[in-house]
């Protein structure tokens, strides 16, 4: 409990230390950056460490690391005090807003904090790459973060969400099998507080009444950190024998099979991990196997996991650029001269959160830089309006800038990453294209429409009809036919690009209408909602529609662009098109997730002017929405419980309690390694993937000869980096030479060498002698079957 009361401590230090900052950098948001103060600091002081460490100025230690959280406080305080009124004035206006925001961090973080305690083992999925990455960060004091999987070379991976959470990690003091649950428990908690304090104030720019702000952002709050798609519903019915099997057989989700032989006693089913089917919606089948792997995580379902991946820690970084976006809408015309050098600092911001974005999940730079584009271009016609030639003459030099300040930010970073990316696929999958062919010569399926409403019901039943409402409203002008023009490129675009693939790959002409069919909704959706934007835009009052009705307009295209084409990220058949709608699906449910609580206030404020059949159809909108919504929020009590039932124990937040606990020698070597071994020290240990593979190195920040292999060529594209490695580790385990070994040792300065029960079911015992040799090495610590020698 003290671990989790010094990292809120040290947190809560961080946010108020960069509150006056956010103060400067959002001026134009109802609580001038409060809720969003927190991942604002953590990203400022986890950039200045790692700019500075890459520089060999400064290493990332915890004494440099409270020095650089003690100068943005000095800096913030200095800006308090010459501020100070106007900070005054803001938390006696403001005061509701300010601990409503607070209190919703703290709540979510407790909660989550609580639940980690009964779920704490890090364990699972890819949870032990994520612990490698966060001790990884840690142990590095300068330059690049080590592999601890790769002796000598660095991580090939976007790792500055490591990297932020280290440096919490290391100003608290709390240690990162701790702070590891303490960070999957902040994410939910910032990501909380950060859309309430977005959505509140877009519609404050539009709403009088404070209330209306406080339940467009309670909505998105609730939208984002706790709702669900619908599958969870399909969970309950199944255990609970409702429909029979035609029904389940007519919805085909890979295992979900058919109706419960027995009927549930409890309010939740008692499948084992029933709740990871949520993110297994969309696939195609040949027979009774699902053949194409696709993934769609939500927030709560990835909090529940409890994988510290980048795209879930990006969440709080990404809502924090939307804010940016939206004070950028809001601000006076950035003009390049005649300027003081402060009105260059919103772009140096921008790019700096944006730069810092992609350095934590590479896959929301383009999406966000999109955003960034179209807000931009909404902010330039609401001024100037004209053609498409004079909005990107005054937008893409803004855009341009932002961009090149952000790469020129994190440099070091952009020329060092390998994307692993060869190009753009095409999903050309025809009802007459074969399983046989799909699995044989890349055929990739589109995903069927009732798969995509389970996925998205309960957020397009909460967007489409504010999309439509506002066009309903739109009078006809001048420019109409100018605007219609954008819009409908906007929504058609994409499948004017995939028909021109899909044509030059020598795709079949009769596909082009059936995919139009089955894009159409989401297109036509698209462009209405770009249309309104555009119309929106031009009445300053309505700024927050037009903002809204952008990101609700960005999250579609997400969920249609990979029905048209797909990222080739290196995944062969069938998992072609995994990775793309794993990471579009995730960043459209946050901009949706946005978009939607405003619509929630447009909602309510459109009761009061409608009557008759518009009274009706709103009526009608709210019955659905809160129908959807009720069902949706099944899944978080359900899947929680159960995964707390799956997980049992006692409750802790020490994520290596469970190796204690079935291998308490291990845990002792662990800890003996952690207290003892000399930093810049290298272990052998077995090479292997998944679970317990690479348990030591990752466990205890002291990087092992190769690990994880799979996953490696992922980072690094090939193997060129590591081949032989795999070899090397079993002679070092398996020769009876005793300096053949010990030439290996050398070659990748190793200093320990683990020996425990996966080494000796690997490697066998009989190279295991040398290790006695008193002349080359010694035990330094035995507990039960697992010894480790040091190399005299």
């Amino acid at each position: 409990m003290l671990n989790a009361i010094w990292w809120l401590v040290t947190v809560e230090a961080v946010g108020l230390a960069a509150f006056p900052l956010a103060h400067l950098l959002l001026p134009r948001l109802r609580d001038k950056g409060y809720s969003l103060s927190k991942p604002l600091g953590i990203l400022l002081v986890g950039y200045a460490s790692w700019i500075l460490s890459q520089a060999h100025v400064l290493p990332s230690v915890r004494l440099s690391l409270i020095a650089l959280l003690a100068a943005m406080a000095g800096l913030s305080a200095w800006y308090a005090w010459r501020h100070l009124p106007e900070l005054r004035e803001l938390l006696a206006r403001e005061r509701v807003t300010i601990l409503a925001a607070e209190g919703i961090f703290l709540l979510f973080f407790i909660g989550w904090t609580l639940f980690r305690a009964y779920d704490p083992a890090i364990d699972h999925t890819e949870q032990p790459m994520d612990l490698m990455l966060l001790n990884a960060s840690i142990e590095t004091h300068t330059g690049a973060p080590e592999d601890l999987w790769l002796r000598g070379e660095p991580v090939r991976y976007y790792y500055f969400g490591y990297w932020m959470m280290g440096a919490i990690t290391q100003i608290s003091g709390v240690p990162s099998n701790v702070s590891y649950n303490l960070a999957m428990a902040s994410i939910p908690a910032l990501a909380a507080a950060a859309v309430f304090g977005l959505v509140a104030s877009i519609i404050s720019a539009q709403a009088v009444k404070r209330r209306y702000a406080v339940l467009g952002g309670l909505a998105a709050t609730l939208l984002l950190g706790i709702a669900a798609n619908l599958e969870g519903l399909l969970e309950f019915m199944k255990a609970n024998a409702i429909f029979g099997q035609r029904f389940y057989d007519w919805v085909r989700i890979d295992g979900l099979g058919g109706p419960a032989e027995t009927v549930s006693n409890s309010w939740m089913p008692g499948e084992f991990w029933w709740w990871f089917r949520a993110t297994r919606v969309i696939n195609t089948f040949d027979g009774d196997r699902g053949i194409d792997y696709t993934i769609q995580e939500f927030p709560f379902f990835s909090f529940i996991l409890g994988d510290l991946h980048p795209h879930v820690m990006a969440v709080p970084f990404a809502l924090l650029f939307v804010a940016l976006c939206w004070n950028h809408m809001r601000s006076p015309t950035f003009r390049w001269r005649g300027g003081s050098a402060a009105a260059y600092l919103p772009l140096l911001v921008l790019g700096l959160v944006l730069g810092g974005l992609s350095f934590v999940n590479m896959w929301d730079l383009p999406t966000y830089a999109a955003l960034f584009l179209v807000v931009v271009a909404l902010k330039a016609h609401s001024i100037y309006g004209g053609s498409i030639w004079s909005l990107a003459k005054r937008a893409l030099p803004v855009w341009g800038a932002v961009l090149a300040v952000g790469f020129v930010l994190y440099l070091p970073y952009f020329v060092s990453i390998r994307a692993g990316v060869s190009g753009i696929g095409v999903v050309s999958m025809a009802a007459d294209c074969s399983i046989t062919d799909y699995v044989g010569s890349g055929c990739v399926a589109t995903a069927r429409t009732l798969h995509i409403l389970i996925v998205w019901g309960l957020l397009l039943v909460a967007a489409a009809p504010f999309i439509l409402a506002v066009f309903w409203q739109t009078l006809i002008r001048e420019d109409w036919r100018r605007l219609t023009a954008i819009s409908l490129l906007a929504g058609f675009l994409p499948y004017l690009l995939w028909a021109f693939l899909h044509l030059l790959r020598d795709g079949p002409v009769d596909d082009l209408p059936g995919r139009l069919l089955h894009i159409l909704p989401l297109a036509l959706l698209v462009s209405v909602a770009a249309y309104g934007a555009l119309w929106t835009a031009r009445w300053r009052r309505a700024q927050g529609t037009a903002f809204s009705l952008a990101l609700a307009s960005l999250g579609l295209l997400l969920i249609m662009g990979p029905e048209l084409m797909y990222v080739d990220d290196g995944f062969g058949p069938p998992s072609e098109r995994m990775n793309t709608i794993f990471k579009l699906y995730y960043q459209a449910w946050v901009l949706l997730a946005v978009a939607s609580g405003f619509a929630v206030y447009y909602w309510r404020s459109l009761r009061q002017t409608v009557s008759g059949w518009g009274r009706s159809l709103s009526m009608a909108w709210a019955c659905a929405f809160i129908v959807l919504l009720a069902g949706s929020l099944y899944f978080a009590p359900a899947a929680a419980a159960s995964r707390v039932r799956e997980a049992g124990g006692d409750p802790t937040l020490d994520g290596l309690a469970f190796v204690g606990r079935a291998r308490p020698a291990e845990y002792e070597a662990i800890r003996f390694l952690r207290d003892e071994a000399p930093r810049g020290s290298g272990i052998s240990e077995a090479v292997g993937e998944w679970s317990d593979a690479g348990l030591i190195s990752r466990s205890t920040g002291i990087p092992t000869v190769f690990n994880w292999p799979g996953h490696q060529v992922q980072w690094r594209g090939s193997d060129s980096e590591f081949g032989g490695r795999a070899e090397d580790v079993a002679r070092i385990y398996q020769t009876q030479d005793v300096e053949e070994a010990r030439s290996l040792l050398r070659t990748y300065d190793v200093e320990y060498i683990y020996v425990g029960p996966r080494e000796t079911a690997q490697y066998g015992t009989e190279g295991l002698a040398k290790f006695s040799d008193p002349a080359h090495f010694r035990l330094a610590f035995h507990d039960d079957d697992v010894y480790i020698y040091h190399v005299r």
